[in-house]
């Protein structure tokens, strides 16, 4: 008689639901784990291009500005970015949905013709939230908004043209992963990590 190797349904199915349990454990640590790292990406990418701007402004002499996208990147030198989602700085922007870098040469925080775009970034996805402020929840911190009226940037010194403080979370985060971004008067961008926002907790 010719042997087969191979499963039975009974254990297939026994097998499956084994699976089925351990993914059902793991799902949640496993979203937590994602959101943390998108958390830290944004937050990297973001200094990154604080650093650029100020950077950039000194190296050639000029006023550097970036400015929140905002839910119609068409409408840029019009629309402004949609509200922060939670306290304590729900009354600011939110530059999770993406951000464009440029030389304002007429220091007007609007794209003229000839104006040089230096670096843009398209919306990080429904879970990334970047709330503009203010920052009264940090010790000394700003209690002004930066959006695009009143926009992060450079002069040709690398002096800030408006101190403020940005905050980034990611839906689903947990612990001391979210992160605040603190530019202040001299032009320094200082990172802390914090707590995530209870409403980015609570899902």
């Amino acid at each position: 008689m010719k042997k087969y190797n191979g499963f039975t349904l009974v254990e297939l199915m026994i097998v499956m639901a084994i699976a089925g349990i351990l993914l059902a454990v793991a799902a949640p640590g496993l979203r937590v784990f994602i959101a943390n790292s998108s958390a830290n990406s944004l937050s990297s990418t973001l200094l990154i291009d604080i650093m650029f701007a100020r950077n950039h402004a000194i190296s050639n002499e000029v006023i550097v500005k970036m400015i929140p996208f905002g839910n119609d990147p068409a409408a840029i030198d019009i629309a402004d970015s949609a509200a922060s989602l939670f306290a304590p700085n729900a009354t600011g922007v939110n530059w999770g949905l993406g951000w464009i870098i440029f030389e304002d040469d007429d220091n007007d925080n609007i794209i003229d013709a000839g104006e040089l775009i230096l670096r843009n970034h398209s919306s990080f996805g429904p879970g990334a939230h970047i709330s503009s402020g203010p920052g009264g929840h940090i010790a000394g911190g700003p209690v002004g908004v930066l959006d695009r009226l009143n926009p992060i940037g450079f002069n040709p010194s690398g002096i800030s043209v408006r101190s403020g403080v940005l905050t980034i979370a990611a839906f689903g985060c947990a612990g001391d992963n979210a992160r605040t971004i603190q530019i202040n008067q001299i032009g320094q961008a200082i990172g802390n990590n914090i707590l995530c926002p209870q409403a980015f907790t609570d899902l």
